[in-house]
């Protein structure tokens, strides 16, 4: 009886536990599937009274269109993703290029006291700073040197925006790596530069795969900067290029949730592919010892 009723007990808590989490799952996913039906959606379906959990008339009029689909020469759409693509690799590198160095140094060149944590702590509070505290300062900054309106200014913002989390997160990677690696490949007559190249980075290269994810995700979803920076659409990025789908007079939703629909696919896509890298990356330094 003891038995059937731990089994019973244990069933209760897996179904409960089930519909938890498949709630949660319906609650976040939901939004991006209303986005995605709605950019196949008809003019008269996106505003009639009575909406639909899928499109009645199937359309890629806001896809296809010679004149208002987002891949047509008339759209700026293409003009922004590639804006974004060059923003956020360029970025994502220069962000792991120098992260990888400044956390190097931090994990492995100990400082008297507490030294090594309390500067960890400072640059990382570089990053606590809320965006809209700063972009006033960053605005009259990029008016004085004369970059408004270009990727430079971009460039310059996301890298040094994010380099304290990519140096926070890489850090921590590097520290659950043995010393005594880059020490025998010394005492072998190689330097520390290439001991770092040849031994630390290939092993730490789930950490570097999860980093530069989280670093591209959170570069391709920036809104308030581009907006505040970039006010040309030749050199807008996709969240504020996207926002001119929304005018005084009218806001297309078909183009919008076209637009932000295609957003989504490069990050899912590039996720998807080093998701093996990622699971590792996320795992890596949970565990010391």
């Amino acid at each position: 009886m003891a038995m059937i009723s731990a089994k019973q007990e244990g069933w209760k808590i897996k179904l409960l536990r089930g519909s938890f989490l498949t709630t949660a799952i319906i609650f976040v996913l939901f939004p991006l599937y209303w986005m995605v039906i709605t950019s196949f959606k008809t003019e008269g379906e996106l505003f009639a009274d009575k909406q639909t959990f899928f499109p009645e008339n199937f359309t890629f009029q806001y896809y296809l269109d010679p004149v208002e689909g987002i891949f047509s020469p008339n759209n700026p759409f293409m003009q922004f993703f590639l804006n974004s693509t060059i923003v956020a690799f360029v970025s994502t590198l220069l962000c792991l290029t120098i992260g990888s160095f400044s956390a190097y140094s931090l994990a492995r060149f100990k400082m008297k006291g507490k030294r090594n944590e309390r500067l960890s702590f400072i640059i990382l509070t570089a990053r606590m700073l809320p965006p809209i505290v700063i972009v006033v300062p960053l605005y009259l900054i990029m008016q004085k040197l004369g970059l408004l309106n270009t990727l430079w200014a971009m460039l310059i913002v996301y890298t040094g925006f994010n380099l304290p989390f990519v140096v926070w997160m890489l850090k921590a990677f590097f520290e659950e790596i043995p010393d005594s690696l880059e020490e025998s490949a010394m005492m072998d007559g190689s330097s520390r530069f290439m001991a770092f190249v040849k031994i630390v980075l290939p092993l730490a290269l789930p950490g570097l795969v999860a980093t530069s994810i989280f670093t591209i995700i959170l570069t391709w979803n920036e809104f308030l900067f581009a907006m505040f920076l970039l006010n040309n659409t030749d050199v807008m990025t996709l969240p504020a290029g996207i926002s001119t789908f929304i005018t005084q007079y009218k806001t297309n939703w078909g183009a919008l949730t076209a637009a932000a629909s295609m957003s989504i696919l490069p990050v899912l896509i590039f996720s998807f592919l080093v998701q093996k890298h990622l699971v590792k990356g996320m795992t890596m330094g949970a565990v010391k010892g």
